[in-house]
């Protein structure tokens, strides 16, 4: 690993704001993909359900996303904002609903664990771990 130099502390935060940045933006990315896989294994191909009475949009599938909130943090989430249902359904009500485990009205629940409890069980076990790594990438030596 290169060794750098600074002048400045100015250039010492500079230079750690812009790999921490790199390294959130890449873990933000991969916390997103992982939000789009629990909808996907805990919501979509939950094997207590299988919608017969409409057919699926994946419009929450397509919702999980991420943003960045400023150079050191962002947030995962879903877009809700950006789902529309031909149905009339609210997209809070859909999202609401299949946190929990729920499919599409208050009678039709299912045992299978929620995907927002696995995504979440998911990031305490990984996303530090993840950081980590991507900060090592981004030319910070972490241990």
């Amino acid at each position: 690993m290169a060794v750098r130099t600074f002048k400045t502390i100015v250039g010492v935060e500079n230079y750690l704001e812009g790999a921490c940045e790199k390294a959130i933006l890449e873990t933000s990315k991969i916390a997103k993909e992982e939000l789009a896989r629990c909808i996907q294994e805990q919501y979509y191909n939950d094997p207590s359900f299988y919608p017969n009475v409409y057919e699926r949009t994946d419009t929450l599938l397509r919702s999980a996303t991420y943003q960045m909130l400023s150079r050191t943090s962002s947030e995962i989430y879903i877009d809700i904002q950006g789902m529309h249902y031909r149905n009339g359904f609210s997209s809070w009500q859909v999202v609401s609903w299949a946190s929990e485990s729920k499919h599409g009205a208050e009678y039709y629940q299912t045992d299978t664990q929620d995907f927002w409890t696995t995504f979440i069980d998911w990031a305490n076990k990984n996303l530090i771990r993840i950081l980590k790594i991507n900060l090592r990438k981004n030319g910070l030596k972490i241990i």
